[in-house]
């Protein structure tokens, strides 16, 4: 009877011993589990940051649309010139040219930029022109070519002395540099001098007949800048 009883105790003091020893292991794989997860309040362990999967790329946008890159000029097709009002130097005076080019009144370089695009239709065929500015502008960048010119002499001219001095007195002049360049994307077409005299007579001494036939050279400084041939 003895021996039960002290058998019966020692397994109790067992017992006790390890429900204490769970109950001090606070390691979160020690914890009761309900359901089939982790009891309220019990810590889980982190997640390696070698188990994140990579985020998903964006998808592409087929709506967006393609750049599309400017015909060579070899290969370009023109139908329209956008002829610019013609500048003159308002800074600083190098020469005796520029120091006249600067005295042109306004209302001639309008004269100027009308002259020219009068002329290009009638010298260069199927080509349309438009004054900048002028609220009518050529419809297709890639087919459009957008010519601008700097005044760097100009002489009103003297009827009456070319007429009774000669030996060039009273010459008109008209010269500029012109540069034409593709409107979509600025790029080169021609660059030059377009110069047109009158040094004596009556007939093409006049100030109208001078203007028309500077605003023919510069068509015609047009026309030879194209790559193809009209």
């Amino acid at each position: 009877m003895r021996a039960a009883c002290c058998a019966f105790l020692m397994l109790c003091g067992g017992g006790a011993a390890a429900q204490s020893g769970a109950q001090s292991d606070g390691g979160w794989w020690a914890q009761k589990r309900t359901d089939g997860g982790v009891e309220a309040g019990a810590q889980t362990a982190p997640a390696s940051s070698a188990d994140a999967s990579p985020p998903a790329p964006a998808p592409m946008d087929s709506a967006a649309p393609a750049t599309l890159a400017s015909v060579p000029l070899s290969a370009a097709v023109f139908d329209c010139v956008e002829v610019a009002r013609f500048e003159v130097n308002q800074g600083l005076i190098s020469s005796k040219q520029e120091a006249r080019a600067a005295m042109i009144p306004a209302e001639k370089l309008a004269d100027i930029q009308r002259s020219v695009a009068g002329n290009i239709p009638e010298k260069i065929p199927g080509m349309r022109a438009a004054l900048e500015g002028g609220g009518a502008d050529c419809p297709d960048p890639q087919r459009t070519i957008s010519l601008t010119g700097h005044i760097i002499d100009f002489k009103k001219g003297n009827q009456a002395l070319r007429y009774f001095v000669g030996f060039g007195a009273g010459a008109q002049k008209f010269s500029v540099t012109a540069r034409a360049v593709r409107k979509s994307d600025g790029a080169l077409l021609a660059e030059g001098d377009v110069t047109d005299r009158k040094v004596g007579g009556w007939v093409g001494g006049n100030d109208d007949k001078g203007l028309d036939d500077f605003g023919e050279k510069v068509a015609m400084f047009l026309k030879r800048s194209l790559p193809s041939s009209r």
